[in-house]
């Protein structure tokens, strides 16, 4: 369905939302089953990891899946009906399990790809007026453990005005004295910068060591 891609295109599913939703996670995807038309059809929906998606829909009389559905050239009244119910339901999971795409860069979405397969962990936007910045936070003590941003080269000290995304970080305070460069890692913008450093995610700093600095941030207690 070309309009739930267009949709998909401008938005962000949250795979945490799905599970609320009542979606089961099997390996890469997440599959949801739930009557379409009562006595008709069901339907099945399928999400996977990389925001693809698939739908079956069941005919209950015959026991086998409805494939008009998914025929474009096919018309008539009764297909168009159970083409409007799919379209119903799919665009009903999408605004309730999805937030609108903020970050676009590459390896702004490497991470919260990272995070999602690594700690279960979604982007948290916690300002309504500041929607250019989201939070993880661990599962078990509930603090901050990155901070992602959309924000002005110039205030990292760089002279360019261009708005770019960012991460800050947790680290030890001695090691993060030992790696301030301010061309590839920044004390920390608008955090403490003891403790958090800035990572401006345009590929300066390869992703596998972004990676391993977002590790050490998730097992960092305190800070």
């Amino acid at each position: 369905m070309e309009d739930i891609k267009k949709l998909l295109r401008s938005r962000k599913i949250n795979f945490n939302k799905l599970l609320g939703y009542g979606f089961i996670k099997k390996e890469d995807k997440y599959e949801y089953e739930d009557v379409l038309i009562k006595d008709e059809f069901d339907i099945k929906i399928t999400f996977f990891l990389d925001e693809r998606f698939d739908y079956q829909v069941i005919d209950l009389i015959e026991g086998e899946e409805y494939m008009l559905v998914k025929v474009t050239g096919a018309s008539g009244g009764y297909v168009g009906k159970v083409r409007k119910a799919v379209f119903d339901k799919l665009k009903e999971i999408i605004m309730k399990c999805s937030s609108p795409e903020i970050f676009k860069s590459v390896q702004t979405k490497q991470v919260i790809g990272y995070i999602r397969e690594k700690y279960y962990n979604e982007p948290e936007f916690l300002w309504k007026e500041s929607d250019g910045n989201a939070v993880f936070r661990h599962k078990e003590n509930k603090k901050w453990y990155g901070v992602l941003m959309t924000v002005q080269k110039s205030k990292f000290g760089l002279e360019d005005d261009e708005i770019t995304e960012a991460i800050n970080l947790k680290m030890a305070p001695e090691e993060i004295e030992k790696i301030i460069d301010n061309k590839r890692y920044f004390p920390a913008y608008h955090m403490n910068k003891k403790h958090w450093f800035s990572i401006i995610l345009d590929e300066r700093v390869k992703i596998q060591k972004i990676y391993d600095f977002i590790d050490i941030s998730y097992n960092i207690k305190k800070g």
